[in-house]
């Protein structure tokens, strides 16, 4: 596993492909570091989380997420304030391992493949381009990959399902949402705003059982709302799983 690194150049044939790569420096050396934390901890550089949707700030040495493989901190020198001006080095200074690098370079790896696997992946849309919805200017209007991380125990808040505009100053108290109200097929099926006419076929299910975890999360009763075009439950128990969340109390509207 090489990880911080893109494919530079493919040559050869089917069985017989070489392959160079180029592994971005992450100036800590994985073989001292022991991931105490302790580097982040000191660090006075906070930039938005993106692994958390930017609904946090992380430290500019970091790991994206406590499940990371393979659990070694990395700097991002793009906001590192020693990159920037020369000063600070503040994780080197404390750094009980003596891991951090600053000299470390970019790598040329050629390997010698059987076979390569193509994936392209996916960018999610962007609802800020749709202003009916307010997206920009409500924090409390989040996108699905925001809610989910909200929900996880590993997220922003701990698990805690709270509203975000709450979350802005260490001075606010926490609120937890009376409401939710989930807009389907925002950036799907429609040929106007966004030019994607398709379905995509797993924004209903997710929408479901996020209503089920979020009722779950609550500590209160929570009112759920899915306002939806049609729902698609086109899997094994999806049908029953959508029936359940209506005994459980969750409100379909047609819309």
């Amino acid at each position: 596993m090489l990880t911080l690194s893109e494919l530079g150049e493919i040559s050869g044939e089917e069985g017989d492909f070489s392959v160079t790569i180029i592994q971005h420096p992450r100036y800590v050396d994985t073989e001292k570091c022991i991931a105490c934390g302790m580097c982040a901890e000191k660090c006075p550089k906070k930039v938005e989380d993106v692994y958390n949707e930017k609904l946090i700030k992380r430290k500019a040495i970091y790991v994206p997420y406590s499940q990371a493989v393979p659990l070694k901190y990395a700097i991002d020198a793009d906001s590192c304030i020693y990159f920037k001006n020369g000063k600070c080095k503040a994780c080197e200074k404390f750094c009980p391992s003596g891991a951090i690098n600053f000299d470390d370079t970019e790598k040329t790896i050629t390997l010698n493949v059987g076979s390569i696997i193509l994936a392209l992946g996916f960018r999610s849309f962007d609802p800020g381009r749709a202003d009916n919805y307010r997206y920009c200017g409500r924090p409390d209007v989040v996108t699905s990959m925001e809610f989910e991380r909200i929900l996880s125990a590993t997220g922003p808040y701990g698990g805690h399902l709270v509203r975000p505009s709450s979350k802005r100053t260490k001075k606010q108290t926490e609120k937890q949402p009376k409401k939710i109200a989930w807009l389907q097929c925002v950036g799907s099926r429609e040929t106007n705003r966004c030019g994607n006419g398709y379905c995509s076929s797993v924004c209903c299910m997710y929408a479901v059982k996020q209503t089920i975890m979020a009722k779950e999360h609550a500590g209160e009763p929570l009112d759920c709302a899915i306002f939806y075009m049609d729902m698609r439950t086109q899997g094994k128990d999806f049908d029953r799983y959508y029936e359940k969340a209506k005994l459980n109390g969750v409100r379909f509207i047609p819309s």
